[in-house]
Formats: structure tokens, sequence, C-alpha cells
């Protein structure tokens, strides 16, 4: 996870030397477009299939169902998303990144790339279900190291655009590292594709209506807020802003990369030893609490020089920003636990009614705030957003910890 960070930190450093502000605005916006498409199978179908596979009594037979129906389910989500998207506004989703090309053309590199992100995605899910940290991790690493490489590449040709799209093509090619840990694991692994049954479609779209409400109240809402700022302040503010969220999201990478190969199979594997569960998501809570909290303070106190360092000079103009997105990081890494929770429970309501009351806390404090603190209320809002994101998750989550 922390070689994945390291790439991604390698990635915006590119973007931010041979682009600036404006290069990392639209890199924020373009990789928030792919998220559009790839959240959905992966918080849904995804963690489904590493649930049901981490789960000691499940059978073989269900494991391999599961995962049939949950390709026959990513590829329909795949479909329909673009479907919503290209022909509900295809300007607004996919206009800022075909200066160079038109909307067709872009269209032919993205859509397949996106779709061998979605295989790659399914894929590790039945590697981390093992949890075969190790196998995962030369995954990882070695898909990293292409990525890394395609856009370097690219951005050296000084095509912004194109520089963007290498960024999908790059994690495309991550689809062939996962396979060969396949090939190489055939006798352990047997997967093929078959049909879909209706006991694995139950299973599956629990966790998928959760994953939608994670798109609509996030990534779906992260799209929109940005574009209405670019609209407001331009590329090159926008992009001090995003700096700063882009050293959070590379961070909060890092974590909850951990949180999806140890902590979320760990607790999949207790979830019929509820005191198990219990002690073991509080002692992780207090460990994460405490490591947050130094790492963090450290970022605050160095923010100059770390923008710096992990964009291009100039960027310490953001500095200012930090102080109330790393108040905000804090609880969003305790929420991500306490989320996670409800999602190894498939606590589907619970889960919707969380996501919904941080959306509107969002919302009406960008509102509310912008005219008066400008860029800065982008990030108290954020804060406030997480912050009324983990109360609402302790109280929906009450009765579990507190007994």
């Amino acid at each position: 996870m922390v070689f994945r960070a390291i790439g991604g930190l390698t990635i915006n450093k590119l973007f931010a030397v041979f682009f600036g502000t404006n290069g990392i605005t639209l890199l924020s916006h373009f990789q928030n477009l792919t998220s559009l498409f790839t959240l959905l199978p992966s918080e849904g179908v995804n963690r489904a299939v590493m649930k049901h596979w981490s789960d000691p009594k499940a059978s073989e037979e269900s494991k391999h169902k599961l995962w049939q129906t949950g390709f026959w389910i990513s590829n329909l989500i795949f479909i329909v998303i673009f479907a919503i998207l290209y022909f509900w506004w295809k300007d607004y989703f996919f206009g800022r990144f075909v200066e160079h090309y038109s909307i067709g053309q872009f269209l032919i590199i993205f859509l397949p790339a996106i779709f061998l992100m979605l295989m790659t995605g399914l894929l590790n899910s039945v590697i981390l279900s093992f949890r075969d940290v190790k196998g995962y991790a030369l995954v990882s690493i070695s898909g990293i190291l292409l990525l890394v490489a395609v856009v370097f590449w690219s951005v050296n040709l000084g095509n912004l655009d194109q520089a963007l799209l290498s960024f999908v093509v790059g994690y495309a090619l991550m689809f062939f590292c996962s396979l060969v840990y396949f090939i190489l694991n055939k006798d352990k692994i047997k997967l093929s594709i078959g049909v879909p049954d209706s006991a694995s479609l139950k299973k599956i779209s629990q966790f998928v209506l959760m994953a939608i409400s994670s798109i609509v109240f996030g990534k779906l809402l992260d799209f929109m807020v940005r574009d209405y700022v670019i609209e407001l302040y331009g590329l090159d503010r926008t992009g001090l802003w995003q700096s700063v969220t882009k050293m959070s999201s590379s961070y909060l990478l890092v974590f909850s990369g951990t949180v999806g190969v140890v902590y979320y199979p760990k607790m999949a594997s207790l979830i019929h030893d509820e005191i198990a569960l219990r002690s073991y998501v509080l002692k992780v809570m207090g460990f994460v609490a405490f490591i947050t909290v130094i790492c963090l303070g450290i970022y605050y106190l160095n923010s100059e020089f770390v923008l710096n360092l992990f964009f291009a000079k100039g960027f310490d103009r953001a500095a200012y920003l930090v102080r109330f997105q790393a108040i905000g990081d804090f609880f969003c890494v305790l929420s991500y636990l306490l989320a996670y929770l409800l999602s190894a429970r498939v606590q589907t309501v619970k889960y919707i009614v969380a996501q919904l009351f941080s959306a509107l806390i969002y919302i009406i404090l960008i509102y509310a705030l912008m005219d008066r603190f400008n860029l800065e209320a982008l990030t108290l809002a954020y804060l406030w957003r997480h912050i009324g994101f983990f109360l609402i998750l302790i109280l929906l989550n009450r009765k579990f910890l507190f007994k």
C-alpha cells in the first residue's frame, strides 16, 4: 500500500512539474471520472466477493457462483454507468478532457481501459480473500511500476489529454499482472465464467446498494463540486485546493488499502463472533487514532515544505488550506473503520443514511461559507462533513460498540 501511495505521489509530481496547477486540477477531475465507473463494482461486487470468500463457512461451490455472478454484474454496471453519463450529459462529464480529441476518440481508449480496471479489481478481491498479502503486494508493485512508466512517457510528450488517458491505460495494464498471478496459482484457485444465480445476486445486491450511495453522495458529488469550483475560480486556484486534497488522498490510500488487505478480510472472518469482532475493531481504532494524530501533526507543521516537495515549487501557496483538511482527515480515517463495520455486517440502510447525512452537511456548508471563506470554505466543509459522518456512524454502531 505504501508503494501504491508512492506511485500516486509520483504521478502527482509529474503532472505538477509538467502541467502545473492546471494539470493537478484536471488529473483530480479525471481520476474522479474513472472512480464513477470503478467505485460501484469495487465497493459493491468486489467487497461482496471478498467477504464471502473470506468466510470459513462458505462452500467452494457458493464461492465460485458468487464470483461468476460478480463478473456479470460488474459488466452490467459498467454498461449502465456509461449509458447514464454519456446520454445524460456527455459534455459535462467528458468535455474537459478532450481539448485535442473528440469525445468518440477519447472513449475508444478510455472504455477498454476502464473494463480492464474492473476485471483487475475483481481478480484482486479473490487474492485478498486468501489474505495472500505477499502475492497481492507483488501484483500491486508490478502494476504501479507499469503505471508510472506509462505516465512518465506520456507527460514528456507535453499533451495533457494524452497524459490523462495514459493514467487509465497504465492502470489497465495491471490486469495482466493479476492474470499472471492466477496462471501461476491455477492449481490453488480455479475460476470460470459461468452464469449468474439468484442466491449470489441477492448477496451482492446489498453491497451494490451501499456502493450506489457512495457514488451519489461521494464521488458524483465531489465531481460536481470540483466542476463548480473550476467555473468559479479557474483551473489554477482550484489546483491549489486539489493539491491539498490529493495529499489527503495519498495517505488515505495507504490507510484504505491496508484496511482492504488486512482489516476488512479479518472482520469478515470474525463476523460470527461478535465479542472477538468488537475487541478487534476497538483495538484497531485506538491504534489508528494514535498513529494518525502523529502523522497529521508532522504534515501540518511542515505543510509548505511537503507541498513543494510532492508537487512543485509554488504549491506552498496552498499551505493555509491544510489545517482544516488535516483535522477532517483524522475523522475521515476513523469513519472508514466504522463504515467498513456496517459494510461487513451488511447493514445497508444504516450505511446509506450515514452517507446521505454527511453529503448534506458538505453541500449546505459549501453554500453557506463560500462567499466568506473562498477556497477555505471547501476544507471547512470537508472537516465538518467527516465530523458529522463519524458521529452518525458512532450513533448507528452504538449497540455494537458499547455493549
